[in-house]
Formats: structure tokens, C-alpha cells, sequence
């Protein structure tokens, strides 16, 4: 059917000044903090670092905490090595910081959160819309319940504001029931399906048309970017060793151990300056090869 404009889509909607995540305050375990509250809440303490071993300075495309090799071939050992630096996988390597383990985090672009993750919508879901059984069922609600206690950790902006799913007709209005109905069988709490005057004093400016809305207070919003960056810098900061520009291009199994091949790439004009000075794109001189394996263990 052909699209039609709500009758007040060419009306700038009021402007009900919501405040912005780093617009003179932030965003803080899910509820708003003004600037000159920040300290002590959403500023983090540095004496509280783990203040784990690193180099001096910082190596080219790795963190400081890298372990070096002791010959010329990448030959060092992990017990774990997560590919792909998103949030995901940053969020493994944060978990897995606080074990006693060897863990390498590897990814292939020039910085964490350059793949799905930063083109992500940054919605923290509920879990009302999931297929119950499903995995995603069994893991969103949860899921979204740690959010305020991570960003109190990790200071990345979670922002608890809700979320709506509307109906502007009496087919609609059967579908709300069933995610109502979905979502308690999910264990979602705190559902509601709120009418047409509550519904225009919570957001004036949707489609005059609503008439109802299914509304969960537990949605939220992150900054995607920022929520994989402070994941990876967590990690690091917990002795993870994390590389960029390292792409895997094999992984085999030999007896016990897993060799896992990389090919690692610099910006062709870092490469080529660097190979004026007669030195590698990694630093070490004299030029020599930028691949190598890593190892990890198995079992």
C-alpha cells in the first residue's frame, strides 16, 4: 500500500528538552547525572586502577601489556584467543579478565567496534518480542537486567528510557496481547499495555492515530562504540592482550594445541615510511615479515 504521512508529520515536535549523553551531564547506570554531579559517579577514580604490568610505552597496534616473543616467530602460547574485537567479543574477553588465563584478543580492523557493532541500534531490548525457548528468550531479559550495574562498572551511557510498541488499530491491538502475552512467558516484568490519554502525556508527538501501546520501562539505549570500547579497555586494563590489524586466515589443530595464522597489516604509508628507516611496521628492526602464528591451548 502506498505510504502516508501521519496528519502532523510536517509539525516540528515540542520540544520537551531531553537531555543528551555528554551535553552537560551524562547518562549513568541508566538514570541522568548533571555535569557538576559527575564526580566520583560517572568520572571514574584512576587510584582504583588494577595497575597491571605494562611496557613504558605504547607498541604499534597492540596494548602495552603484549607479550613479546622470545625468537623471531610469534610463538607464544594462550589458553584463549578471541577473534573479532565488537562487542561481543570484547565482552568475552572482559568476563574472561577474571580468571587466572593467557588471553589474546584479536581484531582485524584498525580499532575495536569498526563492524556490526558500530553500526549497531544500540537498543537494549526487554525481551518481550523473542520466541520463547529460543536462546535469545532464555538470555535478553537477563540480559538487559545487568545493564545499569555494567555501565556503574564501565561508565559507557546506558540510558533507561523505555520502550513503546504502538497500535493505531483493533487488529494491532490483538498483536500487543501477544507480546504482552510473549513476554511474561519470557519473564519479562513490569509490562503494561497503556491507552490513548497515557499514552499522548508520555511521547505528545507520535501519530495522532495511536491508540494504545504496549510499554516496557526496562528497554534502554547505548552508544554502541562506546559501550565495545569501554568492554575492550576493561579487559586491558584486567590483562587481556588485545592486537589490532590482525586478520586470521587459518586455524589448525596440532596434538593439543591450536595454531591460529595472522596476517598482520599497517597503513601503507606507515609501511613505507618506516621501511625508509629500515625498520618494520611492528617497530623492530631490521624489516622483517608481519605475519606469524599465535597458539593456543585446547581442552
Amino acid at each position: 500500500s502506498p505510504f502516508t504521512m501521519a496528519p502532523n508529520a510536517s509539525e516540528a515536535p515540542p520540544d520537551r528538552k531531553l537531555p543528551q549523553h555528554g551535553v552537560k551531564g551524562a547518562y549513568y547506570a541508566g538514570d541522568w547525572v548533571d555535569l557538576e554531579d559527575c564526580a566520583g559517579t560517572f568520572q571514574p577514580d584512576s587510584s582504583k586502577c588494577s595497575q597491571c604490568p605494562t611496557r613504558s610505552t605504547c607498541p604499534r597496534s597492540q596494548s602495552r601489556n603484549a607479550v613479546t616473543s622470545t625468537t623471531s616467530k610469534e610463538d607464544v602460547v594462550y589458553d584463549v584467543v578471541v577473534i573479532g574485537a565488537g562487542c561481543i567479543g570484547s565482552a568475552i574477553a572482559r568476563e574472561l579478565s577474571r580468571y587466572s588465563l593467557n588471553t589474546l584478543l584479536l581484531e582485524s580492523a584498525d580499532d575495536v567496534s569498526q563492524g556490526a557493532t558500530k553500526g549497531n541500534s544500540g537498543i537494549v531490548h526487554a525481551g518481550y518480542d523473542d520466541k520463547p525457548g529460543s536462546l535469545h528468550a532464555k538470555f535478553c531479559w537477563p540480559g538487559n537486567q545487568m545493564f545499569p550495574k555494567l555501565d556503574k562498572e564501565l561508565r559507557f551511557g546506558y540510558q533507561l528510557n523505555g520502550s513503546l510498541v504502538l497500535a493505531t488499530n483493533q487488529a494491532e491491538l490483538k498483536i500487543l496481547d501477544e507480546l504482552m502475552e510473549r513476554g511474561r512467558e519470557n519473564g519479562v516484568k513490569r509490562l503494561r499495555i497503556i491507552k490513548k490519554e497515557e499514552l499522548f502525556e508520555m511521547e505528545p508527538a507520535l501519530n495522532p492515530d495511536a491508540i494504545a501501546a504496549l510499554h516496557s520501562p526496562d528497554a534502554g539505549n547505548v552508544i554502541p562504540y562506546e559501550f565495545a570500547i569501554a568492554l575492550a579497555e576493561n579487559a586491558v586494563d584486567n590483562g587481556v592482550e588485545l592486537r589490532i590489524r590482525r586478520e586470521v586466515t587459518d586455524i589448525t589443530k596440532k596434538g593439543e594445541l591450536f595454531e591460529v595464522d595472522v596476517r598482520h597489516w599497517e597503513p601503507k604509508a606507515y609501511v613505507t615510511a618506516r621501511e625508509k628507516m629500515g625498520k618494520s611496521a611492528d617497530g623492530s628492526e631490521p624489516t622483517s615479515s608481519s605475519g606469524g602464528s599465535l597458539i593456543y591451548k585446547s581442552g
